[in-house]
């Protein structure tokens, strides 16, 4: 739970805080052994800065953070699968580190999940009378899929991915309506502007994105977010993208259990009308 707390928030830290945490994600299993003042010697640094870096984390001390990261080292040892990229990989050592980063994404993000608060995000979004969702770039992509797979359940949702009509879009919500944000920053300025939009006129606002400090995080009234490993893997969502599709599926099976009776109704007239597109 630390590691990912730590790659969650990395852009975010101060340089020296950054320097601390880069050590204990290569060292993890050395952590555990150590003091602050010796984690703060081997980062040339003070125990101080050592502190301050765990509250930025959301670690209550480091006494905390060695606990868990005890936790870690014993149950799985050191993550083989956060090693970056390099200029001499072959293609199958690409591929072999793209799909771990993959796997390493939804187990990590699986920890990281509020089992409370996704239970209530998803009543907001049964009870929604309509769900107008907003993604830009490769996050377009995921808010249509979005979109498609709410359709199922029978609700009015609808993908908007151009930044001209977003905002326009959000300003004609009503008060019942869900605006879901779907961001791997959380910072796109027209996903954090139609949302802010879709507030104002008393629209319920969710947000699914990748930093815990990013605006769309902070500013909607329900968010989730997914592991990011932006220290190891920088290129944008790389495998971000693979945890918002899979948060978005169980969000639906999750509104699908609150009513299955209907929900295996609705399926199975999708797979009626896909059999007819078939051979």
């Amino acid at each position: 739970m630390v590691i990912a707390k730590i790659h969650n928030v990395f852009k975010n830290l101060t340089e020296t805080e950054q320097k601390i945490a880069s050590y204990i994600l290569e060292f993890p299993e050395k952590i555990v052994n150590m003091t602050s003042k010796e984690l703060a010697s081997a980062c040339g640094t003070v125990p101080s800065a050592v502190n301050r870096m765990c509250k930025s984390i959301g670690v209550e001390g480091f006494a905390k953070l060695k606990i868990s990261l005890a936790t870690r080292v014993g149950q799985e040892g050191h993550n083989e699968n956060n090693i970056p990229f390099d200029k001499e990989d072959n293609l199958k050592m690409i591929f072999n580190k793209v799909f771990n980063s993959g796997i390493n994404t939804l187990k990590s993000t699986y920890q990281m999940i509020d089992f409370s608060r996704i239970d209530e995000i998803s009543k907001r979004f049964a009870s929604a009378q309509r769900i107008f969702i907003f993604g830009v770039g490769t996050s377009s992509v995921v808010a249509v899929d979005a979109a498609y797979r709410f359709s199922q359940l029978d609700v009015q949702a609808y993908a908007y991915t151009d930044i001209l009509q977003m905002n326009v879009m959000a300003k004609n919500m009503k008060n019942g309506d869900v605006a879901f944000g779907i961001s791997h920053s959380g910072r796109t300025k027209a996903v954090v502007d139609a949302m802010r939009s879709a507030k104002q006129v008393g629209a319920t606002t969710i947000a699914l994105t990748s930093f815990t400090k990013s605006l769309l995080y902070t500013e909607s009234d329900y968010s989730i977010s997914v592991y990011a490993d932006e220290k190891n893997y920088p290129v944008e969502a790389v495998s971000a993208r693979i945890a918002h599709m899979c948060v978005i599926d169980a969000l639906m099976l999750s509104i699908a259990s609150l009513n299955y009776e209907d929900y295996s109704k609705h399926i199975s007239l999708r797979n009626a009308a896909l059999d007819g597109i078939r051979y």
